[in-house]
């Protein structure tokens, strides 16, 4: 069943999109954008997803090649998204990510490259106050991952380089293919002051977030993209606050089934729980795009469970995130972060990132949403894994080669994997592919 759907794949990543950043705009349904409380602040999370997808729709930009194979596919889905949501007030979204991948080195002979695919369907439901500031809906999230027999990209870095950073955050296949990721009721907005979230939620794709650090549209390796020195715990039953003080500050509290598990609903009623309190704050902001800059403190208890970022010990941690826009149209970005984990209770002790984009940077024509990047990270493993400090350089590019196709290059230079002593060095080839429906 898994190779039947590698057809569809390859069609519609000719089909892809680019994903847009700009909010306030009537979206392709014809009514009011879905309002969302700015948990998450990238398409990790799926209510930043789902508007993500509809602002696309509106668009037309400039790409390599002008016009796309499948834009009479993409026109016909589009209108019977509309003429659903008349009278459902049901929104529905799709995302296909591909990722093809090649490591220079590997501890297992032979085995150095792999392909996998992500999919993400996103349905919200509006059921109270449509369009207005305390608006209520609910949000289900399903995620797929595959791969096509070979090694899949993040288990490269993990396992045949021996990575503690890793190489692709979100591309290694589910067994079973198909789960339920978050399932949850949202209400309130920034607009409101105020929002809350009940079910399943995803706590790293809420904490410490930035729209310029992704692994679906940006950067791609696991240290990379995502704190993991804040001992996450996985998709599981939780729940989530956020108030805005003023359009300049917020404060967000987090609590999260500790058992969380994506595959599952884990154990809520062992009654150990995750929580997070976050403040967030726009410094010196030049454009209404621009983002927090976040301080987070956490703690964890001891669940013996090893997933996601935690390793099943009892501590707690702190993380810094900190953006700047470099110039008055917000187009160059600087993102600086660094997380400490106490007690073991974090995959990662410690770790740092500077990251740099550059957006529409003009280096090929009139090409619009394209996006220059690169970044240099550090992490050191918690003190119970005897690995070493570990270095990663990545830079990217992405571009539309046709009307919605978002294609990324990128290059990853691993200096001392850090469970790895046969080599010190790899180099990290990449190509992923993106579409939306």
């Amino acid at each position: 069943m898994r190779y039947s759907v590698l057809p569809i794949v390859a069609l519609s990543c000719l089909n892809g999109f680019f994903v847009a950043t700009s909010t306030g705009e009537e979206d392709s349904t014809g009514g009011a954008r879905t309002v969302r409380g700015d948990f998450g602040a990238n398409d990790e999370d799926p209510g930043v997803l789902l508007e993500h997808i509809e602002q696309r729709r509106t668009q037309q930009r400039d790409s390599l090649f002008p016009v796309s194979p499948l834009k009479g596919v993409h026109d016909t889905i589009d209108e019977a998204q509309k003429r659903l949501y008349e009278p459902t007030n049901l929104r529905l979204g799709l995302t296909l990510n591909h990722l093809v991948q090649g490591i220079s080195d590997s501890v297992i002979p032979g085995d150095n490259w792999g392909t996998t695919t992500d999919a993400d369907f996103v349905a919200a439901w509006e059921v109270f106050n449509r369009g207005e500031p305390n608006q209520g809906h609910f949000l289900a999230h399903a995620e797929g991952r595959w791969d096509y027999g070979t090694t899949g990209p993040q288990t490269l870095g993990f396992a045949n380089l021996s990575s503690l950073i890793g190489t692709a955050n979100a591309f290694s296949r589910y067994d079973p293919t198909f789960l339920v990721r978050n399932l949850y009721w949202e209400q309130g907005s920034p607009e409101a002051g105020w929002a809350y979230r009940i079910g399943k939620i995803t706590p790293d794709a809420i904490l410490a977030t930035s729209r310029h650090i992704t692994p679906l549209t940006t950067f791609q390796s696991n240290g990379g993209t995502g704190l993991f020195a804040s001992g996450y715990p996985d998709s599981g039953l939780g729940a989530v606050g956020v108030w805005h003080p003023n359009d300049d500050l917020r404060i967000v509290g987090l609590v999260s089934d500790a058992n969380g598990d994506r595959f599952t609903f884990g154990n809520p009623g062992a009654g150990k729980y995750y929580t997070a309190l976050e403040l967030g704050a726009k410094i010196a902001p030049k454009t209404d795009k621009a983002g927090y800059s976040k301080f987070t403190i956490w703690r964890q208890p001891e669940t013996g469970k090893v997933i996601n970022g935690q390793t099943g010990l009892e501590g707690w941690g702190m993380t810094v995130k900190h953006e700047h826009e470099f110039t008055d149209d917000g187009r160059a970005v600087g993102v600086v972060r660094w997380g400490r984990s106490w007690k073991d209770a974090a995959a990662y002790k410690q770790q740092a990132g500077a990251h740099f984009l550059f957006y529409e940077p003009g280096l090929v024509g009139t090409i619009e949403n394209d996006v220059i990047g690169t970044a240099v990270n550090w992490a050191t493993p918690n003190d119970n894994s005897g690995g070493r400090d570990e270095y990663n350089l990545e830079v990217f590019y992405r571009f539309p080669l046709f009307p919605g196709l978002d294609t990324t290059l990128s290059y990853q230079s691993v200096f001392d994997p850090a469970f790895n002593t046969e080599f010190d060095h790899a180099h990290v080839f990449s190509l992923r592919l993106r579409s939306v429906f």
